[in-house]
């Protein structure tokens, strides 16, 4: 039975690791069955692949002890083909593909930008080894991939579910008759996210709507204690709530009871959280950045963040008028309504790689 490994650095709630959770344990290929695991340097929850004595939620994903263990399990493993993740798994992967060439790898990029030299040194020599280069919208491809390689690159669905269908009870109510304004987030909590604007766009929305709410889910990557010491000097304490991290489905469940997401990343690739808040009718208010321009347009299917006062007198145009925002909340959810889906598109990509022989050469040059 062919086998496909998947490389994350963590087992936590973010894009990358929520699309790969929607991807079978098993599926029928081309050549039959075919089996699928996920392996992380460092997982938080339930050890989904490694023994209890190669592993544990106390190493740091830094720390060479976590590499080597992930390198191990993935050539004891002899999975068929390999797919690495974020900038952290390519040591793996480079790794691997130099000790066993063989192996099928897969360099999977998910941001339109490199985050630092080492993101950028990684991820060139992991896609000049790799047999193929996937990428999670075109914009991450044409950004990231050079043309020499582009051959062997393809650009994957990154919905996850179909929307479900729009609710049709009356928008949510603030007692006078206009939209509730709350506010919500989830992703990681990182510098990479800007948050800090976040809050202050929130802040320019709440002068003008003082019953505004903001709730920012998700995992402490850095952030956590700057966001709360600016919320308090923004005088936002009783406003702004950071619960912490939520499984996708309670998230999604939750994600109803707000009206609009508001995110300004400073780059993107294509932005699963947006896809999400979109589907399923929240009002996007995001900065246009990475693959998001190309689904959110302005005005259209949510809203381009640009100044805090610009944007809140927009958002507030919008609370204090039901009909203009429910009708860009359905334009968001029509949006992916007919999308292809990321397992759909992850397994024919898998199955066709695993169909073609292993060579064992180096792919072409990348320039």
């Amino acid at each position: 039975m062919p086998e496909v490994l998947h490389l994350i650095p963590y087992d936590t709630v973010g894009g990358v690791e929520t699309a790969a959770r929607t991807v079978p344990a098993r599926w029928d290929g081309r050549a039959g069955a075919v089996r699928f695991r996920r392996a992380y340097l460092v997982s938080h929850s339930a050890v989904e692949v490694f023994p209890e004595d190669w592993h544990g939620p106390a190493v740091s994903v830094n720390h060479p002890v976590a590499h080597w263990k992930l390198l191990r399990f993935a050539l004891q493993s002899r999975a068929d083909l390999v797919v690495a993740s974020l900038w952290r798994s390519c040591p793996t992967v480079i790794a691997l593909k130099l000790l066993r060439p063989r192996t099928r790898t897969v360099l999977f990029l998910h941001s339109a930008v490199d985050v630092h030299l080492p993101d950028r040194l990684l991820n060139r020599a992991a896609m000049y080894l790799a047999d193929e280069i996937w990428a999670d919208s075109p914009t991450t491809l044409e950004a990231r991939v050079p043309a020499a390689a582009r051959g062997r690159a393809r650009v994957l669905s990154f919905l996850t579910r179909r929307p479900p269908g729009l609710d049709r009870r009356a928008p949510p109510q603030a007692g006078t008759g206009a939209i509730a304004p709350r506010f919500i987030y989830w992703g990681r909590l990182q510098a990479e996210k800007n948050l800090g604007r976040a809050l202050e766009v929130f802040a320019a929305i709440r002068k003008r709507v003082p019953g505004a709410r903001f709730d920012i889910f998700g995992p402490d990557r850095g952030a956590l204690a700057g966001l709360q010491a600016q919320a308090h000097a923004l005088g936002l304490d009783e406003a702004v709530r950071i619960p912490g991290p939520l499984p996708q489905e309670a998230l999604l469940a939750r994600a109803r009871d707000y009206s609009f997401y508001l995110q300004t990343s400073h780059f993107e690739g294509m932005a699963m959280s947006v896809i999400e808040a979109m589907a399923v009718g929240l009002v996007p208010v995001v900065t246009p950045v990475g693959e998001i321009p190309s689904y959110c347009q302005d005005g259209v299917t949510g809203l381009h963040v640009t100044t805090p006062e610009d944007t809140a007198r927009r958002v507030t145009a919008l609370i204090d008028d039901p009909a203009s925002w429910r009708a860009l909340s359905d334009r968001a959810a029509a949006r992916w309504a007919g999308a292809d889906l990321f397992q759909d598109d992850y397994r024919a990509a898998c199955d066709a790689l695993l169909s073609r022989p292993a060579t064992g050469r180096p792919p072409a040059c990348v320039d």
